[in-house]
């Protein structure tokens, strides 16, 4: 049994992550649909319509996380996409070909095995969200605490996420070809 608490913090953290990650596609589709087709997965033909697609289901998961009926359905849906991107990027590194942007959104991040492990670490808390809840009342401490958690991971999620961007720019500008 998984406490309701934390259940409640990982879903509103998915969700600000989820919801970023969407706005940054949204507001960018052609530099998305670029990145998108970076990744040579995809059929060139198939590539603009999973790029409008994907923000889309991205929102979805944004807004079924925090509603509890759909919290499941949200989750696997969570933990499938970011194993899909987590899978695309292993696919481009396995290939050799780092010099992409992640396209997670915000500032360009080249691909890394870092965040992989970030995604397999999200798709884990995705997991746990699957789990029975416990039965107990989310009192107002509880509530000041879901805020000060989500935004604690939020400041955390961020400060990795430059540190990685950093230790991406640090080792293309110390190899020879950079």
């Amino acid at each position: 049994m998984i406490d309701p608490l934390l259940v409640l913090i990982i879903s509103a953290s998915l969700a600000l992550l989820f919801f970023m990650a969407a706005r940054h596609k949204m507001s960018e589709p052609l530099r998305f649909a670029g990145t998108l087709a970076a990744y040579r997965i995809l059929p060139e033909a198939m590539v603009p319509r999973t790029a409008r697609i994907l923000p889309y289901l991205e929102m979805a998961v944004v807004f079924m996380i925090l509603v509890p009926p759909t919290r499941p359905l949200a989750a696997l849906a969570a933990a499938v996409l970011l194993a899909v991107y987590a899978l695309a990027m292993g696919l481009n590194l396995a290939r050799g070909r780092s010099d992409i942007d992640c396209g997670c959104g915000g500032q360009p991040q080249l691909l890394s095995p870092w965040l992989i492990c970030r995604n397999l670490v999200l798709v884990a808390g995705c997991g746990l969200l699957l789990l029975p809840v416990a039965d107990r009342r989310i009192a107002l401490a509880d509530a000041l605490l879901l805020a000060l958690m989500t935004a604690v991971l939020a400041m955390l999620y961020l400060m990795v996420e430059q540190l990685v961007r950093n230790h991406s720019l640090s080792l293309s500008r110390s190899s020879p070809n950079g």
